[in-house]
């Protein structure tokens, strides 16, 4: 650390009492709160064991994490943002503080950066300092320059090793990696490799409920070094899926699927030992945490709802279908007919975030709007018009419907979902029904699982079965259930490309490999295949 770049700074932060860059000075000063800070101590020792992260960029700012292991008390780092990786110009120090009441997490909140130019960082102790990592701001408003964004998601420790995240850590170029929720899950799913035996929790059976146990699970999930090595990479945007707290839960309810909620998890192998409201507090309490994201206040205060304007050249949408979600109809049927798969009034977004979602994008005047949805737009069919899976976009027909509906009344162009949850790759069309015969809005790229298993394993039906079914869905243009891995999308004024990317998940240090490449031509709701099998996937 240099400490004429320290000092220099040290005026204005005593004027902000610490806090972030963007209250006035004009403001009261808070003498309590100074005088509190002045008491917490300076970390001497500790230890960076869950690496750095940069979330949520802007073109000129962004959040800064990190997590020290062995302190007692909440103690005072020091961050350094630089222009190069020796930190010879440095353009930004701060006090931070690791909060014991966070877990000994640090979120800062770097300001008044340079549009679309490289920085590092690293925070430090008074003899210990973190690796450094990397980051870079996003194009500034009017730019049509070209992006490329990384996805993935379903990244469950113990069924295998976190090759999809190395490779995306060794992607050129990417303006940032976004998660699709999944990013921990709560009890065991997926016995993998015997070196990733997830013994966490009260029972030692991976299954996790009070704050402690999740917030002990993303430690370990953290201390894989594939993982830290794509967090110092790349800024991260993260939102939620279920296994953050609960498999298939809906709102402030458990799976519908669930036949004793008040004693047992959906599946009715692991007791309750935390009520599921406590539970969930617990879950969205441990993502903040963990997350490079900053937390809101209030009513606020658990929302992950939102968009990222990349440049003039795209707008990232963040959805949550989670937290206000009504409960899956036909107790969560899988495989089975559901004739309550259309019924009007279910909502997956709840009435607020539906009508923000639908306002945003349809203002929005970024060439290309992505859809970051955890759950599968597209259906994905039993028999003809019949969903397969309640807990997606088809057991809430409907509202989906409605909103799409909605974009094209609003002349909505360039709307390209991007998806994860369902372990398995598929890229088709999205219509205004879901299926084929409504109006297109656009197509959808769902990305395969990191390492979760997919369909056939998961439900004991081989991939030939899975396949046969793929007459029901010619909307769906491919599709692949049996590789794991992660997407790589280009955007351009004229085009959008994607690359799904396969990679083993069960044989350390494994490359990743390119399946299938598909393009969309700007102002046309159509995907092609560029490459990859070209075989058909429906009879023709």
């Amino acid at each position: 650390m240099q400490d004429g770049q320290r000092s220099g700074l040290r005026r204005r932060e005593l004027l902000v009492g610490g806090a972030g860059a963007g209250i006035a000075l004009a403001a009261p000063l808070n003498y309590a709160a100074m005088a509190r800070g002045l008491r917490v101590p300076v970390a001497t020792g500790g230890k960076f064991a869950h690496g750095v992260s940069a979330g949520f960029p802007s073109s000129k700012g962004i959040t800064l994490w990190t997590r020290v292991s062995e302190l007692s008390k909440s103690s005072k780092l020091t961050l350094e943002v630089a222009t190069d990786k020796h930190f010879k110009h440095v353009v930004d120090t701060q006090d931070v503080v690791a909060e014991s009441n966070r877990d000994y997490t640090v979120h800062a909140q770097v300001k008044g950066l340079k549009p679309r130019e490289e920085y590092f960082y690293r925070f430090a102790t008074k003899h210990k300092s973190s690796r450094v990592g990397t980051f870079r701001t996003l194009p500034p408003s009017d730019s049509k320059e070209k992006l490329r964004i990384g996805y993935y998601s379903c990244q469950d420790y113990e069924a295998g090793y976190y090759n999809a995240q190395a490779g995306l850590a060794k992607e050129k170029d990417l303006d940032l990696v976004i998660c699709l929720g999944d990013y921990i899950y709560e009890h065991m799913y997926y016995p993998g490799p015997s070196d990733r035996v997830d013994t966490l929790g009260a029972n030692g059976d991976g299954d996790v409920q009070s704050l402690a146990e999740y917030r002990s699970k993303y430690r370990m999930y953290q201390s894989d070094k594939n993982l830290q090595a794509l967090h110092a990479a790349y800024p991260f945007v993260s939102i939620w899926d279920d296994h953050e707290v609960e498999d298939n839960y809906a709102g402030d309810q458990a799976d519908s699927a669930s036949t004793d909620p008040a004693n047992f998890e959906n599946n009715n192998s692991y007791p309750r030992r935390v009520p599921f409201g406590d539970r969930r507090k617990n879950g969205y309490k441990a993502f903040f945490e963990a997350m490079p994201r900053i937390q809101g206040t209030g009513g606020q205060k658990n929302v992950i709802y939102g968009s990222v304007k990349i440049g003039g050249l795209a707008e990232l949408f963040l959805t949550d279908q989670r937290q206000y979600r009504d409960q899956q109809p036909c107790a969560d049927a899988l495989l089975d007919p559901c004739p309550d798969e259309g019924t009007p009034g279910r909502t997956m977004l709840g009435a607020d975030q539906k009508a923000w979602f639908k306002k945003a994008v349809a203002k929005s005047k970024a060439t290309w709007k992505l859809w970051a949805s955890e759950v599968m737009v597209m259906s994905l069919d039993i028999t003809p018009g019949q969903g397969v899976n309640q807990d997606q976009w088809d057991g809430y027909a409907a509202e989906r419907t409605e909103i799409l509906e909605s974009f094209v009344a609003a002349g909505v162009q360039n709307l390209a979902v991007l998806t994860g949850d369902i372990h398995t790759f598929f890229a088709g069309n999205v219509s205004t029904t879901g299926r084929n015969g409504g109006t297109p809005v656009g197509v959808e790229l769902v990305g395969g699982s990191a390492t979760s298993l997919g369909i056939p394993e998961a439900l004991g039906v081989p991939s030939s079965t899975l396949k046969a079914l793929a007459g029901n869905d010619p909307h769906i243009k491919f599709f692949d259930f049996d590789h794991r891995g992660y997407t790589v999308v280009e955007l351009s004024k004229k085009e959008m490309k994607a690359d799904f990317k396969i990679v083993d998940a069960l044989t350390p240090g494994a490359k990743p490999a390119t399946v299938a490449t598909f393009q969309v031509a700007s102002g046309v709701p159509q995907l092609n295949q560029t490459s990859g099998s070209t075989r058909p996937i429906y009879p023709s």
